[in-house]
C-alpha cells in the first residue's frame, strides 16, 4: 500500500509553516478578523495544486493535512488553523501538540 500524501502545517510560537515554508507570523494570525488566515489558504491551495492533485482531486474527504502545534500557542490560533484548513477543502485534519522544544526544533529541521 502507497504511503497516503499528507500536508503538514506547523504552528510555532513565532509562525505558521506549510511544509517547511513560513506562510505567517503568530501576530499576523491573532490580527486577522473573523478565522480565515489569507496567507494559510493561499499556501494550502498550492499544495493542493502540486501535490494533492493525483489521490484528492474530486474527493475532499481524501484530503489529509497535519498540524503539528508549539504547546505555547494559544488555542485562539490553533483555532484559526484548524477553520483556515477546513475552508481549505481538507477533510481529514489531525492535530498534535508538541510538548518538548527539542521535538519541535527537530521537526523543524526536518529529522
Amino acid at each position: 500500500e502507497k504511503p497516503r500524501e499528507t500536508v503538514v502545517v506547523m504552528v510555532t510560537p513565532e509562525q505558521v509553516l506549510v511544509q517547511g515554508a513560513p506562510v505567517a507570523t503568530i501576530a499576523e494570525v491573532e490580527a486577522v478578523e473573523g478565522n480565515l488566515i489569507e496567507p494559510l489558504a493561499a499556501a494550502l491551495k498550492a499544495q493542493t495544486d502540486r501535490t494533492l492533485i493525483r489521490a484528492a482531486a474530486t474527493d475532499l474527504s481524501a484530503r489529509e493535512i497535519a498540524i503539528l502545534g508549539d504547546r505555547e500557542v494559544p488555542y485562539r490560533v490553533l483555532k484559526k488553523v484548524m477553520a483556515t484548513c477546513t475552508e481549505a477543502d481538507y477533510g481529514k485534519l489531525s492535530l498534535a501538540v508538541v510538548q518538548k522544544e527539542e521535538a519541535m526544533s527537530a521537526v523543524a529541521a526536518g529529522a
